[in-house]
């Protein structure tokens, strides 16, 4: 009995110490995050993105050249968006709509739980045909 209260007790401080019972291998930590109003844009430093938006949700790939990221659909290849720096530091996107990206920064929680998703895009059956670039 005495074990499992230890344990009880061990579960309760690593929740309140991070705020994540079930976390603890910390990844994630280079993943971007942009945000505009609702809407979530999530960039994997596996290559993938997830494009959380009002009316739909993208994934796929992107790649990261001259500081525009350009992110292509899975599961059609066709182009998703092209993310440009603005010069008052937030970012624009038109594909997806109207408005800025602001660049988010993930604390240790937010980043290993934005890595689940990341990591679920290799289950996808388009990641392995759609070449990484």
């Amino acid at each position: 009995m005495r074990n499992v209260l230890l344990a009880s007790l061990a579960a309760l401080s690593a929740l309140i110490a991070t705020g994540c019972l079930g976390c603890g291998a910390w990844e994630g930590g280079g993943n971007r995050a942009y945000e505009r109003n609702s809407e979530m844009l999530l960039l994997c430093e596996n290559g993938g993105f997830v494009a959380t938006l009002d009316t739909t949700m993208l994934e796929g790939r992107y790649t990261d050249s001259a500081g525009i990221v350009i992110g292509t659909k899975g599961d059609d290849g066709q182009l998703a968006f092209e993310l440009a720096s603005n010069a008052d530091g937030t970012a624009s996107a038109p594909q997806l709509g109207d408005g800025a990206w602001t660049s988010v920064a993930l604390d240790q929680v937010a980043a290993d739980h934005s890595n689940v998703l990341c990591n679920d895009l290799a289950t996808r059956t388009w990641w392995t045909t759609q070449t990484a670039q």
